[in-house]
């Protein structure tokens, strides 16, 4: 049965887009050509250069004059949670909607995710395409699902299954906004969202490209666990239930294998066997059956578990990436 619709509710021309940038210059125009071409234009576009050292703030103003653009530049790096709340500040508009400056949105993401959004107001996250430039394209192997309402806490706690998100502006004041985080800052706000009622509903279809970019941030697995470990510890302290407790546990369980199989991969392509078989066993159990045997794979034999995952690593997609972490991030 499909949901009645509130005549009222804002439409796509009412969101703008937050992009927080540093050192973006040389994908920056990518993005914004990618508003440009949408089939139903923002209200606005922000761009928080986040006192970037190349031409990403030049860049963004030769967009001016072709979309509603507003540059900001800060005069001291803050990272990305401090930029897109800059954003966010110098706009009015009833939604929200999260690009990275290194990413891409097809051109009816903004007309499909403010429909879904009128459909049913919430937490609104992309369908996502995964783009290793040079290589391929790779999409999912059927449209991701999230979890029902009253599990979707708890699944939240576990992983973050929400990416390119759009948002209203209500919503995330009521959250709290953006924390100062260095990384994972959107994944704790997305929590901070569900807790306080917003229903998270994924989008028809995929709508946004995430590049990956060796190099980049996004591709240092271990310090993005480790970083999510990190706050996953924090957010247990304001567990509200039992169940809480218990879904935080089981991601910090899954979070912990995975950086025992990073480490026991470095130090077994660093031709310490014995040290990796120690970090790997460290890891077990594994959160998840998947990790239990890469940590096992280590165990008993690590140099060519390694070679594996180095051989499998380009094309991979990226674990618990919610797009999450910005460009303001990855291009560090």
């Amino acid at each position: 049965m499909t949901e009645a619709r509130d005549p009222d509710s804002p439409g796509p021309a009412e969101v703008a887009v937050i992009i927080p940038a540093f050192n973006s210059g040389a994908y920056l125009d990518q993005a914004l050509a990618s508003l440009a071409g949408q089939t139903v234009l923002p209200g606005t576009v922000v761009v928080v250069d986040d006192c970037s050292s190349d031409d990403t703030s030049e860049r963004a103003r030769r967009w001016q004059g072709r979309l509603p653009l507003e540059l900001i530049r800060l005069e001291r790096n803050c990272g990305p949670g401090v930029a897109r709340h800059r954003a966010i500040q110098a706009t009015s508009t009833a939604l929200l909607a999260m690009l990275d400056a290194d990413d891409l949105f097809l051109p009816d993401h903004l007309e499909t995710m403010a429909a879904a959004y009128r459909g049913c107001p919430g937490l609104i996250s992309a369908q996502v395409l995964s783009w290793y430039p040079g290589q391929q394209l790779v999409g999912p192997a059927k449209a991701r699902l999230v979890p029902r309402t009253s599990y979707q806490l708890g699944a939240l706690l576990r992983h973050n299954f929400v990416t390119f998100p759009i948002f209203s502006r209500d919503l995330y004041e009521s959250a709290g906004g953006f924390g100062a985080e260095y990384l994972c800052e959107d994944w704790l706000l997305w929590i901070r969202m569900v807790r306080a009622g917003a229903r998270v509903v994924m989008a028809s279809h995929p709508t946004a490209v995430s590049r990956q970019r060796p190099g980049s941030l996004s591709f240092d697995s271990a310090l993005i666990t480790q970083r999510s470990i990190d706050a996953l510890t924090a957010e247990l302290h304001k567990a509200g239930s039992p169940a809480e407790v218990r879904a935080t546990r089981a991601g910090l369980r899954a979070l912990r294998a995975k950086l025992s199989f990073y480490r026991a991969t470095e130090l077994a392509s660093q031709r310490r066997p014995w040290q990796a078989r120690q970090a790997a066993f460290e890891g077990l159990p594994g959160g998840s059956p998947r990790d239990a045997a890469g940590l096992l794979a280590l165990l008993a034999a690590p140099s060519a578990t390694t070679r594996l995952e180095r051989l499998m690593r380009p094309h991979r997609l990226p674990v618990e990436r919610s797009k999450t972490q910005s460009s303001t991030a990855n291009s560090r």
